[in-house]
C-alpha cells in the first residue's frame, strides 16, 4: 500500500478513536401524566408548587410528594387560619377536654396510607390493593377536606365494592390543636359525631354516621408546622 495514503488516511482514523458516542436521545414521557405533575396541588395560591422539579426535596416511596420549598411564616399561618374560619361561618369553637389520654397512636409506626388503614377497625377491611394517587384529596366527603393550604405529602383510597376508603397526608402552617379543632367543629356541624383524644405524639379526633368513619391524627413540626393524617371511609 502506498505510504503516502497511509500517512493521508491516519489522522482522521485516530479522531474517530477519541470521539464518544453521542448520547441517547430522551425517553418519551407520557404526555399525561406530564401534565398531572405540573399541575397546582390542592392549595396553591401563587402556584409556587406547579412544577415538582423547583421543589427543596421529593419524599420517596409509593407517591412521591414534594416537600415546600418555601418556608412556613405568619403570614401562611393566618392565611390558613383564616380560611378555615370562613368555612366553618366565621368562627371555630374550642376543644373539650380530650375524652382519654393513650400512651402510644394506633398509627405511630405505620410508613405508608396503607398500613395506616389497616390500623383502624372502620378501614382495615379497606386497606388492600390501594391505589396512590394525588388525586384522592380532591375526593374527601365536604365535611371533612384538606385544611386550607395543606400541602399533600401522601394521599391514597380505593372504590372498591363496599369501600370509599381515602387516606390523606399533609402539612399545614398552622398547629395540631388548631387542625384538630377544625376537624371537630366541622364533623359537629355534619352531624358525623366527634370523639377528641391524645395518642402519644398526637391530638386525634374520630367519629361518623352510618357507613362512614373517619379519624384525624394531627402532630407537632420541629418548623412550627403540623402533620396530619386523614382517613375516611365509607
Amino acid at each position: 500500500m502506498d505510504r503516502a495514503f497511509l500517512l493521508l488516511a491516519l489522522p482522521p482514523l485516530l479522531a474517530a478513536c477519541g470521539e464518544t458516542a453521542p448520547p441517547p436521545p430522551p425517553a418519551e414521557r407520557d404526555p399525561a401524566v406530564a401534565a398531572a405533575l405540573a399541575l397546582p396541588l390542592l392549595s396553591d395560591p401563587d402556584l409556587a408548587g406547579s412544577n415538582p422539579a423547583g421543589a427543596a426535596l421529593t419524599g420517596g416511596g409509593p407517591p412521591v410528594g414534594a416537600i415546600p420549598l418555601i418556608a412556613p411564616d405568619p403570614a401562611s399561618a393566618e392565611a390558613a387560619r383564616s380560611a378555615a374560619r370562613q368555612l366553618l361561618g366565621g368562627s371555630i369553637p374550642a376543644l373539650p377536654r380530650p375524652v382519654a389520654e393513650d400512651r402510644v397512636s394506633p398509627i405511630a409506626v405505620a410508613p405508608t396510607a396503607a398500613a395506616i388503614a389497616a390500623a383502624l377497625p372502620f378501614s382495615r377491611t379497606c386497606a388492600a390493593e390501594l391505589d396512590y394517587s394525588f388525586s384522592w384529596a380532591a375526593r374527601l366527603p365536604a365535611a371533612l377536606p384538606v385544611y386550607p393550604l395543606g400541602e399533600a405529602q401522601e394521599a391514597g383510597g380505593n372504590d372498591r365494592p363496599g369501600c370509599q376508603l381515602r387516606v390523606v397526608n399533609f402539612r399545614v402552617p398552622v398547629s395540631a390543636d388548631e387542625v384538630i379543632a377544625f376537624y371537630h367543629a366541622s364533623a359537629v356541624r355534619a352531624g358525623l359525631g366527634a370523639t377528641y383524644r391524645r395518642a402519644g405524639g398526637d391530638a386525634v379526633v374520630t367519629g361518623g354516621k352510618g357507613a362512614l368513619g373517619y379519624a384525624v391524627f394531627a402532630r407537632p413540626l420541629p418548623d412550627g408546622q403540623a402533620e396530619v393524617d386523614l382517613i375516611v371511609n365509607g
